[in-house]
């Protein structure tokens, strides 16, 4: 099997468990399936040969890890990781300009939603993080796009947005008018 066609087969499966993640209904889930979408994504970039790529990948991985973790055991993340995870991203950003020397005045951007990430990912509420999970999922596609990132990097968030607003509208406008009418019948009844 041509090694393009395994890491296009990792990078959709990535997809896939990312946009999966928004249908869980607790954070323990969500930041699991982030997890496993981020060890596809990273054996996706390792089977295209981008290890610079990678640097920003095994950050995130790192953080999904910890917040998993803290998570798992039903606490908080203390901030100071957000903050850690913040600087590692910026300093592996500069690390892979020195190796690649590629930046735009867009990689702001993809900074940006990166270090966002660190913070969101450390909120607790599932509805929060899917609410604020917006503007970074944003800034990513519009990063994409800008910097003439492969066409599938842009997709892959477009869609990952497209099932974050599907589980916002689902859970949170359609389901709630559902209880809020079941509520309603029982106070009647």
């Amino acid at each position: 099997m041509d090694i393009k066609i395994v890491a296009d087969i990792a990078s959709f499966i990535a997809m896939v468990l990312i946009a999966t993640s928004y249908f869980v209904k607790n954070k323990r889930n969500y930041l699991f399936f982030q997890l496993v979408g981020i060890v596809f994504l990273i054996l996706s970039f390792f089977f295209s040969v981008m290890f610079v790529a990678m640097i920003g990948l095994s950050i995130g991985l790192l953080r999904t890890i910890t917040f998993f973790i803290y998570e798992k055991k039903g606490k908080k993340a203390p901030l100071i990781w957000s903050f850690v995870f913040s600087a590692l991203t910026i300093g592996g950003y500069f690390i892979a300009q020195a190796i690649k020397d590629t930046a735009t005045p867009y990689d702001v951007m993809n900074i940006i939603a990166l270090c966002m990430y660190a913070f969101i990912f450390r909120i607790r509420d599932i509805r929060v993080v899917k609410f604020t999970m917006l503007v970074p999922t944003v800034l990513s596609i519009l990063y994409n796009l800008l910097s003439s990132a492969p066409i599938f990097n842009a997709l892959s968030y477009t869609i990952e947005l497209i099932a974050n607003i599907v589980s916002i509208i689902t859970y949170y406008t359609i389901m709630s008018r559902k209880n809020i009418a079941k509520n309603k019948k029982q106070k009647e009844e």
